[in-house]
């Protein structure tokens, strides 16, 4: 499943550790966004680091 993620946390040692758990790219464009594929069987840890307010999980529409 295709994401974007939206940092809230500034730590970035935070930001680390979940890219590294959920394999997403280093990047972050200047909107403080990243874009990224996780399985679905993730999905629900990355809803619980949306709910501890590390994270933003973005929708987007168009050509993805």
């Amino acid at each position: 499943m295709k994401i974007t993620v939206y940092w809230v946390t500034k730590n970035p040692d935070t930001k680390e550790r979940i890219r590294i758990k959920f394999n997403l790219p280093r990047y972050t464009t200047i909107n403080g966004e990243t874009e990224g594929i996780i399985n679905d069987d993730d999905l629900p840890l990355l809803q619980e680091c949306e709910k501890r307010g590390f994270i933003q999980i973005r929708k987007k529409y168009g050509n993805n």
